[in-house]
């Protein structure tokens, strides 16, 4: 990953003049401007973002002014920023970069005749002999990802569960974050499940516009299908817009969706199991 960022670095910047470095190779005689390239830490997120592994760009420039760091700076955010890379060139692997914001303040490198600004960058990552964190959807997540797709023009992508390490965007992923059976008498009861959507838009006014439209559009539809087939619905209860601090996390959208179930049927098996009851069969 560390050889296709700096390539791309070096391909997007062309007043580097092709000086993207490791640490150990700058010193105070390396022509100005140039960047370096610092491998981070690796850690396990929250379930649906999976394994991380950050990445810090230094910005250096000579001891003139902090503008040309400025400006290097905004061209590595438009390099980097939600651009997927192919490891090892056509048929490798793909991976996703992310923009986390500034590293660390301006700073004067007296050793290195510089001054300089970090960026930090986050990229998905499988986990060693491992593969890609998608697991199989649940029914209800299916169905609404389906419905959703619906909605969005073509460009637009949908996903299941968990982000994938070549994601998107722009782009929409739900998950179940809660599921409750409530009781309706000896036979029935009620099924609710609780959706979370994260609304990646390629700008910020390209995501907060597409995700109040989708609000929106939950709330007109009312319902979604669930078995085309058998003609069977889920209903849409309670769609709400939220502002988190990191959409990709937190998640912008969320819902319930419900129906009446009856629990001695084996007619739909599902995954999930509720003090022992299994919610199998939907009624109209």
């Amino acid at each position: 990953m560390r050889a296709e960022i700096q390539a791309r670095l070096i391909a997007q910047l062309p007043e580097i003049g092709g000086r993207c470095y490791q640490l150990h190779e700058v010193s105070s005689s390396t022509p100005k401007p140039y960047l370096v390239l610092l491998q981070r830490k690796e850690e396990q997120e929250e379930p649906w973002r999976g394994l991380v592994r950050h990445y810090e760009v230094r910005c250096y420039s000579g001891m003139t002014s902090f503008h040309e760091v400025d400006a290097l700076m905004a061209k590595v955010k438009q390099a980097l920023d939600g651009q997927r890379l192919t490891e090892g060139g056509t048929g490798g692997a793909s991976f996703t970069c992310r923009y986390e914001g500034t590293h660390r303040s301006d700073e004067v490198d007296t050793t290195l005749s510089a001054i300089s600004r970090s960026a930090r960058f986050s990229v998905q990552i499988k986990p060693s002999g491992g593969t890609d964190a998608a697991t199989a959807a649940d029914p209800w997540v299916e169905a609404l990802a389906k419905w959703t797709s619906l909605q969005l023009p073509s460009e637009w992508k949908v996903y299941r569960n968990t982000w994938p390490v070549d994601y998107l965007a722009p782009s929409i992923l739900w998950r179940m974050t809660d599921v409750e059976m409530q009781d309706q008498g000896s036979v029935l009861c009620q099924l609710k499940k609780k959706m979370t959507g994260h609304v990646l838009g390629r700008t910020l006014a390209e995501q907060n516009s597409k995700a109040a439209e989708m609000v929106s559009k939950l709330i007109g539809a009312k319902k979604i299908m669930l078995d085309e087939a058998n003609k069977r619905y889920v209903t849409i209860v309670a769609p709400a817009l939220h502002t988190p601090k990191d959409e990709m996390i937190e998640g912008q959208l969320t819902l319930t969706l419900s129906r009446m179930v009856d629990r001695r049927s084996q007619d739909e098996p599902t995954a999930v199991l509720i003090g022992g009851v299994k919610p199998n069969a939907i009624i109209e």
